[in-house]
């Protein structure tokens, strides 16, 4: 118990150190990124393609720029897509050459999901963005995966996957797609477990709570509840950073522990809306 309580007030006290850490961070990297990136195809990339790209670079490292030029080939329906290196950086030159080999595009055909069994079909396909006879786009069917998780993941199926499996006609330059799923179980919130706290306050925490007990577990419903009673003063201190989370996989139930330290204090308002309060 003592040392999750210093390890929370070590984050604490490193997140308000650190509130403006983040975009010094991000700006210091992109002027590391200080090498072009030249696209040789018969496909030319647009000039948002390219601004795309250049945004990109100042995200990630060099050595993801091939995988990023093949993205968005991909997002064009170009799905067989090649991207080779043809020359690297070095001290005469500061530029990555790609050569890219769009093949042909590939139009969706079809999508179906197996396993799934908590969402009927149709409510799931309109997740994807990309109709039947459209081209192929990699972004919008990555988005379309995520939104699946993430519904599935608003009922409490927190261990939900899925897995696409394409099936790709060459000739006719036609895809689809079978998505294996793997709902898991249904998990629901479970207890709340307050330290550090006076009773009566405790008791105002608790019995709010078990307004959420039972139900599916959500984790937005979980961050809503702490900021509702919880309003820190410091922006960059979210609920994951003063609350621990543990996942009963045996009562398939997500229980809260809350820990309150000396950085870490709170005050009762006159409307009984507990404030989060930080101490230097």
């Amino acid at each position: 118990m003592g040392r999750t309580l210093v390890l929370i007030a070590l984050l604490l006290a490193v997140l308000r150190r650190g509130a403006n850490a983040l975009p010094q961070s991000r700006e210091a990297a992109s002027k590391e990124v200080s090498i072009d990136v030249v696209v040789h195809s018969p496909v030319p990339l647009t000039l948002t393609e390219r601004r795309k790209l250049k945004t990109k670079m100042c995200e990630f490292r060099l050595d993801t720029a091939a995988e990023i030029v093949r993205e968005l080939y991909q997002d064009k329906g170009y799905f067989k897509a090649e991207v080779v290196p043809i020359s690297t950086p070095s001290i005469n030159t500061k530029a990555l050459v790609l050569q890219v080999n769009p093949g042909r595009q590939y139009h969706l055909v079809g999508i179906s999901w197996r396993g799934a069994t908590v969402f009927p079909q149709s409510e799931l396909a309109t997740l994807i963005p990309v109709r039947q006879g459209e081209l192929f786009s990699r972004t919008k069917f990555a988005a379309g995966l995520n939104g699946a998780k993430k519904l599935y993941e608003s009922r409490g199926y927190i261990n939900f996957t899925s897995v696409p499996l394409p099936e790709v006609d060459d000739q006719a330059g036609t895809i689809a797609f079978e998505i294996d799923v793997d709902e898991g179980e249904q998990f629901h919130f479970g207890e709340l477990d307050v330290d550090g706290m006076e009773e009566a306050h405790r008791e105002i925490l608790v019995s709010a709570w078990q307004c959420l007990r039972g139900r599916p577990y959500n984790g937005e419903d979980a961050d809503k509840f702490f900021n509702r009673y919880f309003r820190s003063p410091k922006p960059n201190i979210k609920p994951g950073n003063y609350t621990i989370r543990e996942i009963d996989v045996h009562q398939l139930v997500v229980n809260y522990a809350l820990r309150l330290v000396p950085s870490l204090r709170y005050r009762v308002r006159q409307n009984s809306q507990l404030e989060l309060v930080a101490i230097p």
